[in-house]
């Protein structure tokens, strides 16, 4: 009887001993299991399950903890990649593009252009940039991340592009139209030229007024022939402030006594990349113009400077008579002027050599200050 009891408690010490093992081996290995997801879940993937002085169970969890951790891993990694890939591709084009929480407006993701084109650093809340987007050409796109509604904004400023677009076809029209009066004309002036020599009398003096007639229509068509050959820039780094002073004492004749000149370069030592005769004649002809607008007492201030862009910027500005709205939307259509002696191909001529020069002129008008400035930018 005393056997039978000794041999079923040694039993039941066994088995105890055996449950409490199994229970401290199960207890570690739901840990290790813990720790895999939690590493996981905080992007924690340093650590490593040694296979080493290790058999049985305990090995193959080990090993295959290890095996999770290295597709989870190769997963992100791809994933990252692909981010990558996806942010160069948005980083690279000139659309803006953000993507908002819709209910609470929210900025979850902008592009280089869209921080380019707004002047901001960073875009946090739709709510800041509401007044900017009015500028632009927008386009919306809803749908659903992460269970959350948000909207996709795409915007753009075509002001520049149509810009570019309207003095492409305005060359071309000239080029055939100074073409074809150039092919009708020098027939003319070169008959006119054999007849005079033959004729005497009331001919005569009705051949030279055609010969003088065609010859000046034939310098009028040289002139305009300059807005189509613009030639190719060879752009070379040159000081801004040196150049701008040049520019100042050109201008002089064309600029009142009276009125005031104002330059003001930041940095000082401002450099630019560009073809430095052809910008003169760009930086003289709106001088000019500043000149002949402004009244006896009048002034002209003249900024250069780098903006957030990284453009390198020349502002000149005049507290003239401000341009009508209307004008202003045909100013720098070739011909078009309000003076009486004006060709109306500078304005077109210097904004065609700030297109080939990949730059840009703009015209702006503070109607609250009164005052007009004219915008040239390089890239």
């Amino acid at each position: 009887m005393f056997e039978g009891e000794f041999f079923l408690g040694g039993l039941l010490i066994i088995g105890a001993v055996a449950y409490v093992r199994l229970w401290l081996k199960n207890r570690k290995n739901v840990r290790k299991v813990e720790f895999l997801f939690n590493a996981l879940d905080s992007g924690d993937y340093a650590f490593y399950f040694s296979d080493k002085n290790t058999s049985g169970s305990e090995h193959r969890l080990n090993a295959s903890l290890n095996r999770v951790k290295e597709i989870l891993q190769h997963a992100r990694d791809e994933q990252i990649e692909r981010e990558k890939y996806f942010e160069l591709i948005l980083n690279s084009v000139d659309t803006g593009i953000l993507v908002v929480e819709e209910e609470r407006g929210i900025v979850l993701r902008s592009n280089k252009a869209a921080c380019e084109l707004l002047g901001m650093d960073v875009i946090s809340h739709l709510n800041r940039i509401k007044d900017k987007l009015t500028d632009f050409s927008c386009r919306q796109t809803h749908t659903e991340l992460k269970s959350k509604r948000v909207c996709i904004i795409g915007f753009s400023d075509i002001k520049n592009e149509l810009a570019n677009q309207e003095t492409d076809s305005w060359v071309k029209l000239i080029r055939v139209l100074t073409h074809e009066i150039m092919n009708t004309v020098t027939p003319i002036i070169s008959l006119s030229d054999t007849l005079l020599k033959q004729s005497k009398g009331d001919k005569r003096e009705g051949l030279c007024v055609i010969n003088q007639t065609s010859k000046e229509l034939l310098q009028f068509i040289e002139n305009y022939r300059k807005f189509t050959h613009v030639p190719m820039p060879k752009p070379e780094l040159f000081y801004v402030r040196p150049f701008l002073e040049r520019m100042i004492n050109l201008a002089h004749p064309f600029v009142s006594t009276s009125a005031t000149i104002r330059l003001q370069v930041m940095p000082t030592d401002l450099l630019v990349y560009a073809d430095e005769g052809l910008i003169s004649r760009v930086v003289s002809n709106v001088l000019k113009n500043a000149g002949e607008a402004i009244a006896q007492n009048g002034n002209i201030e003249i900024k250069a400077y780098s903006n957030e862009q990284e453009q390198v910027v020349i502002d000149i500005t005049n507290d003239g008579a401000l341009i009508s709205d209307e004008e202003a939307a045909h100013i720098f259509i070739p011909f078009f002027t309000t003076k009486k002696e004006g060709s109306g191909i500078g304005l077109s001529i210097s904004r065609q050599i700030m297109h080939v020069s990949n730059g840009t002129l703009m015209l702006h008008t503070d109607k609250t200050q009164q005052l007009t400035t004219f915008r040239i930018a390089f890239e």
